[in-house]
């Protein structure tokens, strides 16, 4: 499938409608380099042990400092059968989100043998290998993206990352520092030649992860069920499948406490060819799909969501 075949109006106006946002891109870094540089510092010269400690007095520090991330917690924990989003269970939710920080530092240093990873749908990536065929995986602040990278190592699996570089700018350039050969595969949806590199990676049989769980202003959206009520998705993901035609996984690492972690890996949509007037239709219901396996992994693993805001827009209520 050639990149000619598409006419101008199937793809986004704009790139920055394949990511995704309530109010999150507005919110400032709470971090800074000297900091984030320290605690990498500790990471990679100490023990992992000695390292973790460090992540107490960080989660008190964010727990007293920031009422939004308090409040955003103890709102999305409420949504839990069994749990009520006290302050035990919001500390543990802010240290959850700090470990998986703290071990990004190990997995872009290809520290992968520091941790026992297990993952589950493997046999759907390697059947799609076979073909020599391109997908996408969807992810979501479920976990930690970085777990791509454990999956394409130890996998020998080609995968490039589509994000925006802008949002978080200063944790970003702090971590490419690690790794410049990962800031490599990322594609920057702030280029122009964004959709470009994607459908040429996606061409070539390589898998492009993203997340589909904000959005950005004037994005299209799709209104789904999530944990009792309705949310807004976008739907640029899902569209960007249907126009390349390539298939869809569901994909998140998740942080299971210690040094464990599980990926899991689900397919949500086969490689379809649809008209613009089925497209619609479609995209919903796949959308919807996917946002119903987050909320599966949501009561599996309650810790592991990250996204520290007003998700529900419970506070505006």
């Amino acid at each position: 499938m050639q990149l000619s075949r598409f006419k101008t109006r199937d793809w986004p106006a704009n790139p920055k409608e394949l990511i995704v946002s309530q109010d999150w891109s507005e919110k400032k870094e709470r971090s800074n380099p000297a900091t984030l540089k320290l605690i990498c510092w500790i990471a990679l010269h100490t023990s992992r042990f000695f390292a973790r400690f460090w992540l107490y007095p960080i989660t008190l520090y964010f727990y007293l400092t920031s009422a939004q991330v308090r409040k955003a917690s103890s709102n999305y924990l409420k949504r839990i059968n069994g749990l009520t989003g006290n302050p035990l269970q919001v500390a543990k939710h802010i240290f959850c989100f700090s470990a998986t920080i703290l071990d990004r530092v190990y997995f872009l240093t290809d520290q992968f043998h520091r941790f026992d990873i297990k993952i589950h749908g493997l046999e759907h990536i390697e059947e799609l290998q076979q073909t020599g065929k391109g997908a996408i995986l969807l992810g979501a602040h479920l976990g930690s993206f970085e777990l791509l990278r454990a999956l394409a190592i130890h996998n020998a699996i080609p995968i490039r990352i589509l994000m925006y570089h802008d949002h978080n700018a200063m944790i970003t350039k702090v971590f490419n520092s690690l790794n410049p050969d990962v800031a490599k595969s990322v594609i920057n949806l702030a280029s122009d030649n964004a959709m470009l590199e994607m459908n040429e990676s996606l061409q070539a049989g390589n898998l492009v992860g993203m997340l589909g769980d904000r959005y950005v202003k004037n994005d299209k959206r799709i209104s789904c069920q999530l944990l009792g009520n309705e949310v807004d998705f976008p739907s640029g993901p899902m569209t960007l499948a249907t126009i390349t035609q390539v298939p869809v996984f569901f994909f998140c690492g998740v942080y299971c406490g210690k040094n464990n972690y599980e990926i899991h890996i689900e397919k949500i949509a086969d490689a379809t060819r649809l008209t613009r007037a089925e497209r619609e239709s479609y995209v919903n219901h796949v959308t919807q799909k996917y946002v119903e396996r987050i909320e599966y992994y949501l009561k599996l693993y309650p810790y592991n969501w990250f996204n520290f805001y007003d998700f529900w827009q419970d506070e505006s209520h």
